[in-house]
């Protein structure tokens, strides 16, 4: 999407939802895909829908997804989290009262603004690395069916070679299957890989990174089911596994923590409760520089 067709949307979505018109292009709906549906007062998927509609009907080439729909921290500011084109996802703010809305990212502030969310990161039981008291934490969010979570993972390898006093968590979060059609499928297997052989976990996530271009959703068990076997693992008792409802509840509590630290992109990683998006485009140097100074401020 180009700068121009961001400030056009921005400028676009300075009004209410509500007043939205409804002339649709040629194209089905998008579906949302939240956990649970819009609260009372907040805008609907099909107010969202129509209003994107209304506003880039003109260019066929554009397909967008209401990701969520929730109240943001501030009173009386709705959260709409857009992807448009399977890009990383927008998040819009909407103010219902001014008739306004505006583009950007909540983000912690105040003396010890980490301290909420290390808080929370204590309930991550995903796989992990490192010290068992290690000197801070690196949480991330990850779904294994995303490009940029393959791009982060030898980054966060190297992370925990580099920075040995960190402990690095593995947490499931695969996507809606709109955008990733077999991620959750992943998630439920490597779940299970983790509960059968934590070590062999992590040759096996590697494994599925590396094979995403050969996955399809039709083939997913077989080519999973393979991935296991070159990982070291039993495959028919990982695929027994991933069927039980236990796992699927274990993989959606993972995503409802994340949701509950306002994830809904990944890969997104917490560094002494600090998110950092976008980090396999950060430099080296920088991201280093990063962890050693969370480590120097731990706690803070």
């Amino acid at each position: 999407m180009t700068k121009t067709n961001i400030l056009a949307f921005i400028l676009v979505l300075a009004a209410t939802v509500a007043s939205a018109q409804t002339t649709a292009p040629a194209r089905p709906a998008n579906t949302f895909n939240a956990t649970t549906p819009p609260k009372a007062g907040l805008p609907t998927p099909e107010e969202i829908d129509s209003y994107m509609k209304r506003s880039f009907g003109y260019d066929p080439s554009l397909i967008w997804q209401v990701i969520d729909i929730k109240e943001s921290t501030v009173p009386g500011v709705a959260e709409v989290v857009v992807s448009i084109n399977r890009n990383e996802p927008y998040h819009f703010f909407f103010v219902a009262s001014a008739q306004t809305a505006f583009v950007g990212q909540e983000v912690p502030f105040g003396p010890n603004p980490y301290a909420p969310a290390r808080t929370k990161l204590q309930a991550a039981t995903g796989p992990s690395r490192g010290p068992e008291k290690p000197a801070i934490q690196i949480v991330e969010f990850s779904d294994l069916e995303c490009p940029h979570c393959k791009a982060a993972q030898p980054i966060l390898e190297k992370l925990v070679t580099d920075f040995p006093q960190a402990r690095y968590t593995f947490q499931q979060f695969p996507l809606p299957a709109t955008l990733h059609p077999w991620a959750l499928k992943a998630a439920e297997y490597a779940d299970c890989a983790a509960q059968s052989d934590k070590a062999a976990f992590w040759k096996y996530i590697d494994a599925i990174f590396e094979s995403q271009n050969s996955i399809a959703l039709a083939t997913a068990d077989d080519k999973l089911k393979e991935l296991a076997t070159s990982s070291g693992l039993d495959a028919n008792k990982i695929a027994a596994c991933a069927a039980l409802p236990a796992t699927e509840a274990r993989v959606n509590k993972s995503k409802e923590l994340g949701e509950s630290l306002g994830i809904n992109q990944t890969p997104s990683v917490f560094i002494n409760g600090r998110l950092v998006l976008g980090i396999s485009s950060i430099p080296e140097a920088t991201l280093k520089s990063m962890v050693q100074f969370e480590i120097d401020h731990a706690g803070k």
